[in-house]
């Protein structure tokens, strides 16, 4: 029978062909916008398997067409090419993906084309070929021949392995054992992959292993699984003296007592390595006698490092002689280490050793009075109130200074503050305008809650403006929460007009913490959001955050630039603002943003941007983020906005929010003392949030409201216009 055009056959064979076309990772083309709708970014991560009863038609002609894209001189049309093989999943698509990517052929030499495969290649992990592959990339992710020059070396090695990881296959574990043994960046990969998916068995990671070496044994103890214990409580009676030791840090390290008996025998051997072996042992396990032999590791050269780590690790009372006395001995950077961990310590004895480096050691005095400040106990608060209402602290600006900023870090941090401590700050706020002396004060004033930012700052324009008083109460403010912060708006607004010229006033970026409170930017125009966004320096990430949750066809092309850019800090703020964007397409921007990011901050910004959406194109990316993403935060991340959470609660600020960042600003060159004075910078959280702030005018920068975790401070390159005196 002849089928004429335009029966339902020809119609279902031509809705047929247009889906084998359309499926697979293709990136969307581009379209004439008018009215958006949602888009599927179906190049955004790794895509998902294809279920058993996939199409004949779909795969015999979809593969074909891969495989042209794959020829392809464009590295686009490589990278859709390879996404749609992965979609398909056929073995004949798997296949063709494998023989792309032998040595020699162009997406073998793309890092981008390298890791959209091994995203593709992830659930075939058991096959034999996908395994080779995928065990070669992570022995070779960062290898110089191959990618060292680019930055998606480590990301490309971390997905590998994780890929490896998640197949519970035999083989692929033993493929990360042998990492792991042989050390570098791919036994570090590889021993994070396992902790973010241990084996079902221990015995798919020992395997048929007679000796275990040291690397392995010392993962397992990192590992922190129980049933390693059967496997390393015989080595501690072993020949191997290597062996034993690892063992015995393997055990102490699960919580073992079986190492202590060893451990205290070495404790009587003069061998520096037995030693150190030992004392960590008996700090892992609570001995008594652990910060003797901690005190013992402080006073030789060889190990005073080693001494001061365990140190940190375990706080003691008695390590407080021994942590002096070390102190001169250990390297220059080093010595901030000490003085916190004579402070964790606590007592009268680390009390009065604090109090002492605080008036004899300059270099050292910003780290003794933060120890001072965080260390728990009447003597510590005593040594505070001595540095604020001290005979020496009449005579001595600096002591008194130091005196009042550790007292109101005490406040914040211990809700301990000495008693003297509100009598001087409020008469401190009579001090010349533009002095240091008054943004103490102000600081101190503003963040216990004793006065109001606005209150402190007064009158002030871009003509007229004591300007140290309104970094110091702007950077108060943000012990006080979003209120506070945005009773600052209004001055905000003012001072960032772009009245003054495209660089942002000091005191501007000083009230920008105002944007912490306000994503959307509030009262200021979309057009000075984005020249500051575009401009740089310490207001750029927020205002790329405010520009981004504004976002229409008119600064669509802007945002992607700044996503796109060089500044990861800015990068990760257009995620989060992308976030809330009313636009439903701003989820493919995320979506591609996340592809070939290799910064890990980043990612996390885009997940939680994603975690934002509605739309069903963000559940690939969260998917892929969630299984296969080296860094751990972004997998939980992931993991929670697919779990359900509210996203809401992702963003609610933490009730942990309570740390505070101290920093001297101290210039290599005593001649550019000036350039300390009233620097700005931005001050990035644990949490990604960066926070425009400017310092004292004697360089010195407490910044509240810090969650836990690293923070980083970048000082801005050179002061901003009228940042000069007051």
């Amino acid at each position: 029978m002849r089928l004429l055009p335009g029966t339902p056959r020809a119609l279902g064979l031509a809705a047929a062909l247009a889906t084998t076309a359309l499926a697979g990772a293709a990136a969307p083309q581009p379209v004439a916008r008018t009215a958006r709708a949602p888009q599927v970014e179906e190049s955004s991560g790794a895509p998902a398997a294809a279920e058993p009863g996939a199409s004949p038609l779909r795969g015999s002609l979809g593969v074909p067409v891969a495989e042209r894209l794959l020829a392809s001189s464009d590295p686009e049309a490589r990278l859709r090419g390879i996404e749609r093989l992965g979609s398909i999943g056929t073995e004949a698509a798997i296949n063709a993906l494998l023989a792309a990517l032998e040595q020699g052929a162009p997406a073998a030499r793309d890092p981008k084309a390298r890791l959209a495969a091994v995203r593709a290649l992830a659930p075939h992990a058991p096959r034999d070929s996908v395994r080779q592959l995928l065990s070669r990339e992570l022995a070779e992710g960062g290898a110089p021949a191959r990618s060292a020059a680019s930055p998606l070396g480590e990301l490309l090695r971390g997905t590998a392995a994780l890929a490896l990881a998640r197949s519970g296959d035999k083989r692929a574990l033993a493929a990360l054992v042998n990492a792991i043994v042989q050390g570098g960046a791919a036994g570090e990969a590889a021993a994070r992959a396992l902790k973010a998916h241990p084996p079902a068995s221990l015995q798919l990671l020992l395997g048929s292993r007679k000796r275990l070496e040291p690397a392995l044994v010392a993962f397992l103890g990192e590992l922190g699984d129980l049933r390693a214990l059967a496997a390393l409580r015989p080595m501690l009676e072993g020949g191997d003296r290597a062996a034993q030791v690892a063992a015995a840090r393997a055990l102490a390290r699960l919580g073992d007592e079986a190492a202590l008996a060893k451990a205290r025998a070495w404790l009587r051997k003069p061998e520096p390595g037995l030693l150190e072996a030992s004392a960590e042992v008996l700090v892992h396990l609570g001995a008594p006698e652990a910060p003797d032999a901690v005190a013992a590791l402080l006073g030789s050269e060889l190990a005073r490092l080693e001494g001061l780590r365990l140190a940190e690790l375990a706080p003691a009372e008695r390590l407080v002689p021994a942590l002096a006395r070390a102190l001169p001995l250990l390297p220059e950077d080093a010595r901030p280490r000490a003085v916190a961990a004579i402070g964790r310590a606590g007592g009268a004895e680390a009390a009065r050793q604090l109090r002492r480096l605080s008036i004899e050691r300059p270099e050292l005095a910003t780290a003794a009075a933060f120890a001072l400040a965080t260390a728990p106990g009447a003597e510590a608060r005593a040594a505070v109130a001595e540095m604020i209402d001290g005979p020496r602290a009449a005579k001595d600006a600096d002591l008194r200074r130091l005196g009042l900023r550790a007292g109101v870090v005490r406040g914040l941090v211990l809700r301990d503050a000495p008693e003297a401590l509100e009598g001087r700050l409020l008469a401190a706020l009579a001090a010349p305008r533009g002095s240091s002396d008054r943004a103490v004060a102000a600081f101190g004033a503003v963040a216990l809650g004793l006065r109001d930012a606005r209150e402190v700052v007064g009158a002030c324009t871009p003509a007229s403006c004591d300007r140290a008083a309104v970094h110091a109460a702007a950077r108060g403010a943000l012990a006080r929460g979003e209120r506070a912060l945005a009773a600052l708006a209004p001055l905000f607004a003012e001072l960032a007009a772009p009245g003054g010229g495209a660089a942002p006033d000091a005191a501007a970026i000083s009230a920008g913490v105002a944007l912490l409170a306000a994503p959307r930017g509030g009262a200021v125009a979309t057009s000075r959001l984005a020249a500051l966004a575009e401009a740089g320096g310490p207001l750029a990430p927020l205002a790329a955050r405010a520009l981004a949750a504004r976002d229409d066809e008119v600064i669509r092309g802007r945002l992607k630039r700044l996503l796109e850019g060089s500044d990861p800090v800015v990068r990760a703020h257009v995620a989060l603002g992308l976030g809330s964007d009313p636009m439903p397409d701003s989820v493919s921007l995320l979506a591609r943003a996340y592809r070939f990011e290799d910064d890990a901050a980043v990612r996390r910004a885009i997940v939680r941007g994603l975690s934002r959406r509605a739309e069903v194109q963000r559940r690939r990316v969260l998917e892929a983020a969630r299984d296969l993403d080296p860094d751990e935060g972004v997998r939980a991340l992931a993991r929670a906005a697919l779990s359900g959470v509210d996203r809401r609660a992702l963003d609610a600020p933490s009730a942990l929010a309570t740390g505070v960042v101290w920093v001297a600003i101290v210039p290599n060159d005593r001649s550019a003392a000036a350039s300390a004075s009233s620097r700005p910078a931005r001050l990035v959280r644990p949490d990604g949030l960066a926070v425009p702030v400017v310092a004292d005018p004697d360089g010195v920068l407490l910044v509240p409201g810090v969650p836990p975790g690293v923070s980083s401070v970048l000082l801005a390159p050179a002061a901003p216009p009228g940042d000069a005196g007051s």
